[in-house]
C-alpha cells in the first residue's frame, strides 16, 4: 500500500487546522508537514488534536522570503494549501508544486490567482499531474451543487452563485485581505455568453438564505467562479457570483475600503482586524453560519425549469470539508485526470462522496 507523504501549507491557520484534524489519523497518509511562520500557532494544532500526531511535523518558513519552494516540497506526494491571501501565494506554491513535480490541491478563492493556475494545465498535464483548485467553500461548493443542478436539466442556460459570510468566522488576516480585495477594483462575471469585467460591489441585490440567515445583501464581488466554470457548461449564457457579509454595514466598509484603494492594504487589514468586534456590534450582530445558494436555470423536456440548491453551516466545515473529501481520494489513488481541475469539472471528484460527508455532519442541500 502506498502512504502518502503531505505537505500543508497553511496548516496552523482557521481551515488548515480542521482539515488536519479529519485527515492526520486516516490510514493512508504517512506523514504531514505543516510549514508555517508560527511555531505557537502549530503547537495550538497539536493542542487541537487528539492521538497520531507522530505523524506530523513542523516546518517553519516564511513564504514572503523563501526563493526555492520547489526544494521544501521534493520528498512529498501532495501539496495541500490553504495559505491566503491566495492574490499573494497561489502562485507562488503552485509554481513550486509543479518545479517538484508534486500533485497540489488548494482551495483558492481569488479569480486573478484562479486564472494563473488554470494556465498552467498543459504544463501540468504534461508532467502527469493533478492539481486541483478551488476545493473548498465558493468556490468548491459552489461548483459541486452547480453540476447537480446541470444533470437535473437537459440544458442549462444560466447558474447564479450567492454566498453569505458569517463575519464571526473572517478574523484572520488572510481572509480580512481577502474580503478587501474582492470588494475592489474589477470582478469577473460571465454574461451574454461572454466574460466581462464588472466593479467589485456592484449589482447590490437581496438574496433569501435558510434560517438562521435569511436575506443578505450580496454584491459582485472577484471569486472565481465566472472564471472556471463557464469551460465545463458549453452553451450556458450566464454565470454570476455575488457576496456579502451577514452584517450589511460591513459589506459598506469593504466597499469603501476598495473605493479608495486599499484593498491590498495590510495596515487597513490590521486595523479592521482589531476593531472587528467593535464595528460588528455597531452593525448588529448578524447569524453565526455562513451560507451558500446556487440558482440554476435551464430546459427540462422542453420546458423552462430552474432549481435552487442551498446550504448553511459553519465556514470551517463548509470550506474544509471539501478539500477533506479530495485529499482522501487522492490517497486512494481515485483521482485519474491529469491537468488542473475545479470542482464543478466532470469526473475528477464525486460530488455525492462529497454530499453524503456533509449529511453525516447534519448539514442538509435543500432544493427549491
Amino acid at each position: 500500500m502506498i502512504l502518502l507523504k503531505i505537505i500543508f501549507f497553511g496548516g496552523s491557520g482557521d481551515i488548515g487546522k480542521w482539515v488536519i484534524s479529519e485527515i492526520y489519523s486516516f490510514s493512508k497518509i504517512e506523514k504531514i508537514t505543516v510549514v508555517g511562520r508560527s511555531q505557537k500557532k502549530y503547537q495550538t494544532l497539536l493542542d487541537f488534536l487528539d492521538k497520531g500526531k507522530n505523524r506530523i511535523s513542523f516546518l517553519k518558513l516564511n513564504l514572503d522570503n523563501h526563493s526555492n519552494l520547489s526544494r521544501v516540497i521534493q520528498g512529498h506526494d501532495l501539496v495541500v494549501n490553504t495559505s491566503g491571501p491566495f492574490y499573494k501565494y497561489e502562485k507562488k506554491i503552485a509554481l513550486a508544486a509543479l518545479g517538484a513535480k508534486t500533485n497540489y490541491i488548494g482551495i483558492c478563492d481569488d479569480y486573478d490567482a484562479t486564472q494563473f493556475i488554470f494556465g498552467l494545465h498543459d504544463e501540468v498535464q504534461k508532467n502527469n499531474l493533478c492539481f486541483l483548485t478551488g476545493i473548498g467553500w465558493t468556490p468548491g461548493l459552489s461548483g459541486f451543487l452547480a453540476r447537480a443542478g446541470s444533470y437535473a436539466l437537459d440544458r442549462v442556460d444560466t447558474i447564479n452563485i450567492f454566498w453569505a459570510a458569517n463575519s464571526g468566522d473572517s478574523i484572520g488576516m488572510a481572509v480580512i485581505l481577502h474580503t478587501l480585495h474582492i470588494f475592489s477594483g474589477k470582478s469577473p462575471s460571465f454574461e451574454q455568453g461572454s466574460l466581462k469585467m464588472v466593479s467589485a460591489g456592484s449589482g447590490k441585490q437581496k438574496i433569501l438564505f435558510p434560517k438562521p440567515i435569511g436575506k443578505i445583501t450580496v454584491y459582485n464581488v472577484g471569486h472565481p467562479e465566472p472564471i472556471s466554470m463557464p469551460q465545463y457548461f458549453p452553451g450556458v449564457s450566464e454565470i454570476t457570483l455575488k457576496g456579502g457579509i451577514n452584517e450589511g454595514f460591513l459589506n459598506k466598509l469593504a466597499i469603501i475600503s476598495g473605493k479608495l484603494g486599499f484593498g491590498k492594504s495590510k495596515s487597513i487589514a490590521l486595523f479592521f482586524q482589531k476593531t472587528l468586534p467593535f464595528w460588528r456590534r455597531v452593525s448588529g450582530l448578524g447569524a453565526n453560519v455562513s451560507g451558500i445558494r446556487v440558482d440554476v436555470s435551464g430546459v427540462f423536456q422542453e420546458k423552462a425549469c430552474s432549481f435552487s440548491y442551498n446550504m448553511v453551516g459553519p465556514m470551517q466545515v463548509l470550506t474544509g470539508l471539501p478539500m477533506v473529501v479530495a485529499i482522501k481520494e487522492m490517497a486512494n489513488g481515485k483521482i485519474k485526470k491529469r491537468g488542473v481541475f475545479s470542482s464543478e469539472s466532470p469526473d475528477v471528484l464525486d460530488r455525492n462522496i462529497v454530499f453524503k460527508e456533509f449529511e453525516e455532519r447534519n448539514i442538509k442541500i435543500t432544493i427549491k
